[in-house]
C-alpha cells in the first residue's frame, strides 16, 4: 500500500513540473519560409528535413530565408605500419545564410568534427560513417535552431 502511495506521489509531482522539449516547434516566434539547398548536397539535404516542421506560417511573426551549402571532408591522421589508414577525422561544415523578413541577413558557419578508428570490415565502416554523420548533422541542427530563436 505504500509503494502505491509513493507512485501516486511520483506521478504527482513529476506531472506538474512544466516540463517542456527545448526543440518543440509550438513555442517559436518564426517561420521558415524557403529553405535552399544545392542539388546534390546530401548533407543540406538532411539538415533541410529536420527544418520541415518550422515551415507552418500559424500566424507566426518572423519569416525566414535559408540558404545551407555544407560540405563533408574526411581526413586521414594516422597511418600504421604498412602506410594503411589506421585513424580518420570526419569533418562537416555547414555554412547557413539566414534572411529574416528579407531584409536583414546573418551568416552561421558551423563546424563538427569527430575522430574515429579504421575497421577491417568496410560494410561496417560505412555504416558507422553514416551513424557519425546522423550525430553530426543532428548537432548543427540543435545549435541552428538556437541560433534561429534568438533572431
Amino acid at each position: 500500500m505504500k509503494k502505491f502511495y509513493f507512485l501516486i506521489l511520483i506521478f504527482f509531482f513529476t506531472g506538474c513540473s512544466g516540463y517542456k522539449p527545448t526543440f518543440s516547434s509550438k513555442d517559436i516566434n518564426f517561420y521558415i519560409n524557403q529553405i535552399i539547398t544545392s542539388d546534390n548536397d546530401k548533407i543540406s539535404y538532411k539538415i533541410k528535413k529536420r527544418l520541415e516542421p518550422y515551415t507552418s506560417k500559424a500566424s507566426k511573426k518572423k519569416q525566414i530565408n535559408l540558404k545551407i551549402t555544407s560540405l563533408k571532408e574526411v581526413r586521414i591522421i594516422a597511418k600504421d605500419n604498412k602506410g594503411d589508414a589506421s585513424m580518420f577525422d570526419l569533418i562537416i561544415i555547414s555554412n547557413i545564410e539566414v534572411s529574416l523578413n528579407d531584409i536583414a541577413k546573418n551568416n552561421y558557419k558551423f563546424s563538427e568534427k569527430f575522430t574515429f578508428k579504421n575497421q577491417t570490415n568496410k560494410f561496417e565502416l560505412e555504416q558507422y560513417k553514416r551513424s557519425l554523420e546522423d550525430e553530426i548533422i543532428s548537432k548543427i541542427f540543435e545549435k541552428l535552431i538556437l541560433n534561429l530563436r534568438t533572431l
